[in-house]
């Protein structure tokens, strides 16, 4: 499969098109996102040429890798929020998983109640 056959919008198993208000999984679909991708109606055209410019055509086609997690500890039931920026709740079938930036990971369900109860005292914040 040629990279010029997936969906720009088509990352880690969510849609992250820009009339969408959040990553979805739910919309995604095999056939379409590595297919027929424009034929979706989250699908926008930028209006860019779809041929690689510049320095581009010539860079290593990036693999992106699936979002593992494990379910007994990460899979939070509820849809919680927090205050800090760094926060970022993404739905799954089952639930939600909580991702902290400055982590660079998937956080546990208790670190993620934590971050909604107690964002502000958050060690991490401050570095």
């Amino acid at each position: 499969m040629q990279k010029r056959d997936i969906c720009p919008y088509y990352k880690n198993g969510f849609c992250i098109s820009s009339m969408l208000d959040n990553p979805s999984e739910i919309v995604v679909s095999p056939d379409r996102c590595f297919k027929m991708y424009k034929t979706c109606r989250y699908y926008v055209d930028t209006g860019e040429n779809s041929e690689s410019q510049g320095l581009e055509k010539f860079q290593e086609e990036k693999i992106e890798q699936e979002v593992k997690f494990y379910p007994k500890v990460n899979l939070i039931q509820e849809n919680i929020d927090s205050g800090c920026e760094f926060f970022q709740l993404m739905r799954m079938e089952n639930g939600f998983i909580a991702y902290c930036k400055i982590l660079d990971r998937i956080i546990t369900e208790s670190q993620a109640k934590q971050c909604h109860a107690n964002w502000d005292k958050c060690p991490l914040r401050n570095l």
